[in-house]
């Protein structure tokens, strides 16, 4: 075993020699590596706000090169690469080393690459930058109306750029034929998926949707392609439309109560609808408007049966209402009966205390307001029941709304708004509107909630409906003797079509 370890250790010695002793004699090639430098103040951290439609993107990069500085030895290329997971996409932008790109694209965040290919290696060194597109589209009130024909108009006050800017007449490039005269426009709170935002335009002939980033009518617009059974869609007019904490839609479609549930959904689709009781399927009609919570969320939505004079709720969630209505149960002490039998009028949702919802109901020459809680927590909770003595005109008004903040509704008569105090039981005269016809009232109960806004919309008719219309905005004022709102300064925009609807959009 020595032995065989003593040839071992000579064997490696052996080795090492013949290493050390040989002479390398290969043929070898150094050249330098070609090292691309870009720098631009965009490349880096910066993230560049711009407007599509409005700027353009100018980058001019410093490159240097340290071997061949030859310019036609480069291939140059800009990509944007959109972030939001409803739209994304990429887009060339140039080819040149030098970008000047008047902006077209989608409002969301982009990367955008700048790539160097190095011809004569094949090498590519890529810098990025990142860039916020908006565009006029952005953000604002969409404000639908009609225009000079009597058909639907869409124009927007754009709140998005440093200006706020009135964009007219929107949809003028499309074929509008098959479309009616306006009833209500509605934009859902923002869901990642893109089939969710689509923005609704109803006419009396049938309700459209319309894509987020551009405004235009999307393929199959037509809200029957939301259906189910697209056979048993009928004309599909939306009069109202409402969003539930992000994960479910009602809808009055054709007069008709539907209710879906969005989570999990990469679109929003109707089945039937669901203005019955369990076990019977004939129809009851509803109130034109929806009661919901706008501010505790609560998952329910509360209607009037009109036939039967009851309040009447449905909700999605274990052990409640799916796919069709319920009544409410009384209980002794109840400071009112969700069965009172008495005529319909409106419903009114606000954020007053821990949030509102007002249903106005008429019984003859006299008129009651209930006011009800819809909580997450607790259900549907009775407030009160009020009845509104020293109205005036009440049983004329054609438009209502409600305070945040104060015990008051509003109404409009010809071209007066009134102000009700239901806690003092007192009416008020707030504004005439001398020549001018109110054609719509819109408390703001989903853009700036923290305080107490309105909106009113009049008509001059002695101009063409295109350009007639015009919004004022108002503040309510918190006071202790008498119902007070102020104007804001500011805030009244002119050259609108005849409004019938408005509704923000935030992106």
């Amino acid at each position: 075993m020595r032995m065989m370890y003593k040839i071992f250790l000579i064997g490696l010695l052996g080795i090492f020699l013949f290493e050390s002793c040989y002479d390398d004699k290969g043929n070898y090639s150094y050249r330098a590596i070609n090292e691309i430098t870009v720098k631009h103040d965009f490349f880096g951290d910066t993230v560049l706000r711009m407007y599509s439609f409005v700027d353009t993107l100018r980058v001019f990069p410093e490159i240097s090169t340290t071997v061949n500085n030859d310019p036609g030895n480069y291939d140059y290329e800009w990509v944007a690469v959109g972030g939001d997971p409803t739209i994304g996409g990429q887009y060339t932008l140039g080819k040149e080393k030098d970008l000047v790109y008047p902006i077209t694209l989608p409002s969301q965040r982009y990367s955008v690459y700048f790539k160097i290919q190095d011809k004569s290696t094949g090498l590519t060194t890529i810098s990025s930058l990142s860039l916020q597109l908006s565009t006029l589209f952005s953000q604002g009130w969409l404000v639908l109306g009609e225009g000079d024909d009597g058909r639907a108009q869409l124009d927007m006050v754009s709140t998005g750029g440093e200006d706020t800017t009135l964009l007219k007449n929107i949809l003028q490039e499309v074929d509008l034929s098959e479309w009616g005269k306006p009833t209500c426009v509605f934009v859902p709170p923002y869901r990642p998926a893109a089939a969710l935002n689509y923005i609704h335009v109803g006419t009396d002939k049938g309700t459209y949707r319309l894509s987020t980033s551009t405004l235009l009518p999307i393929e199959g617009a037509h809200l029957k392609w939301s259906f189910y059974d697209v056979s048993a869609a009928g004309e599909c007019v939306m009069t109202e439309a409402v969003q539930i904490m992000g994960y479910y839609r009602a809808a009055l479609v054709d007069g008709n109560l539907y209710y879906t549930e969005l989570s999990g959904q990469q679109a929003c689709f109707f089945g039937s609808p669901s203005n019955h009781y369990k076990g019977d399927y004939d129809l009851f009609p509803v109130g034109d408007k929806i009661g919901y919570s706008v501010k505790e969320r609560g998952y329910a939505t509360v209607l009037y049966n009109k036939r039967d004079g009851h309040f009447v709720y449905q909700q999605s969630g274990y052990g409640t209402p799916i796919g069709y209505c319920a009544d409410m149960s009384d209980r002794v002490g109840d400071p009112f009966s969700w069965k009172p039998g008495y005529e319909y009028v409106t419903t009114l949702n606000c954020h007053k205390g821990a949030g509102s919802t007002y249903t106005i109901l008429r019984d003859g020459s006299d008129f009651y307001l209930y006011s009800y809680r819809i909580s997450y927590n607790f259900g549907i909770i009775k407030q009160l029941m009020v009845k509104m003595d020293n109205v005036i005109d009440l049983d004329k008004a054609e438009f209502f709304g409600a305070s945040n903040m104060l015990s008051v509704i509003y109404y409009t008569v010809g071209n007066k708004l009134y102000g009700y105090d239901f806690a003092r039981k007192k009416c008020e005269l707030l504004k005439t509107f001398d020549g001018y016809e109110i054609t719509l009232f819109l408390s703001d109960i989903l853009v700036e909630t923290s305080s107490d806004y309105f909106y009113i919309a009049l008509y001059d008719p002695s101009k063409p409906a295109s350009t007639g219309g015009m919004v004022k905005k108002y503040k309510v004022v918190d006071d202790v003797d008498h119902i007070i709102v102020e104007e804001e300064k500011g805030s009244e925009w002119k050259n609108l079509c005849k409004v019938k609807s408005m509704a923000f959009k935030t992106r």
